[in-house]
């Protein structure tokens, strides 16, 4: 039989184990997800635009997007825009639950996993 010692160690090393595995299946669907956003707005740009994204050698290159032909390309560096914050604020979100998890773990008031 286990001492209770040993079941402990044994339920902190399984718990740890799991938190780890949970976080690497958030990062990689963050990651897909980032991957896939990714390829939407490129697609997006050219399907709204009919081209593929050039780079625009005028002298009057901010007051071309003023023009009524260059919605699309506004329209995609908005949604664009969307996106990375929303993903900036996710990648913060779960920074920060794993710091606040990291303090609590450590602990040295308690002896017990908390």
């Amino acid at each position: 039989m286990r001492s209770m010692e040993e079941r402990l160690d044994q339920l902190h090393r399984r718990a740890k184990f799991l938190q780890k595995k949970k976080e690497k299946r958030i990062l990689l669907l963050m990651g897909s997800a980032s991957a896939a956003l990714f390829i939407a707005v490129v697609s997006a740009a050219i399907r709204l635009t009919g081209t593929t994204p050039v780079s625009v050698e005028s002298r009057f290159a901010g007051a071309s997007l003023l023009s009524e032909s260059a919605g699309g390309y506004v329209l995609t560096a908005v949604a664009s825009f969307a996106a990375a914050v929303v993903i900036t604020l996710v990648c913060l979100h779960h920074k920060k639950r794993k710091e606040r998890k990291g303090e609590r773990e450590e602990d040295p008031k308690t002896d017990r996993f908390v």
